[in-house]
């Protein structure tokens, strides 16, 4: 078994931007796992796939009849999930609607976490943010700025081996 998961990536130029935010948490709150990372927003969540049917996997993708067409993602501040032991920060896309219409449309395809209403955010410190660093960090983000927007003009399925999360296949979108 192998662990799989599909997103929408935002172009190189706007990873890097994120990037600083991600080496900031690294160096300045000890949060250096984001920074490993890449910038995406989740559609289907990790999951358990036979390694062995791989090909059936991106087959499926691959096939996807696909209604949505490209569309902007408006990428405005930020925000978190003040989970206890696991916080998170992220950066807040403003037009959820297109994104759970794109989940919408990929999820019976890639039927393997079903959620009702998709939960979008940008992650860029999660994991190793412990709480004490967490509330340091937010204290500052909540009131930091950041506007930026993309263009969703595919999806993309990865698969973690070596360690890291390994892009599989593109899907493009009208």
């Amino acid at each position: 078994m192998s662990l799989y998961f599909a997103a929408a990536v935002p172009p190189q130029e706007l990873r890097q931007k994120i990037g600083i935010y991600s080496r900031d948490f690294a160096r300045r709150f000890n949060s250096v796992k984001a920074f490993k990372n890449f910038p995406h927003i989740t559609l289907i969540k990790p999951f358990s796939f036979d390694e062995n049917k791989e090909d059936e996997l991106v087959d499926k993708f691959s096939e996807m009849d696909l209604k949505i067409t490209s569309f902007i993602v408006d990428l405005n501040n930020f925000g978190c999930f003040p989970n206890k032991n696991n916080p998170v920060i992220f950066i807040t896309p403003e037009n959820k609607e297109e994104l759970q219409k794109l989940y919408d449309e990929v999820q019976p395809y890639l039927n393997f976490h079903s959620y009702a209403k998709l939960n979008p955010h940008l992650t860029f410190a999660y994991r190793d943010l412990s709480p004490e660093n967490f509330k340091l960090a937010w204290e500052e983000y909540q009131s930091r700025n950041f506007v930026d927007s993309f263009l969703v003009d595919k999806i993309c399925l990865f698969k973690h081996y070596n360690g890291k999360w390994n892009l599989l296949k593109i899907k493009n979108l009208e």
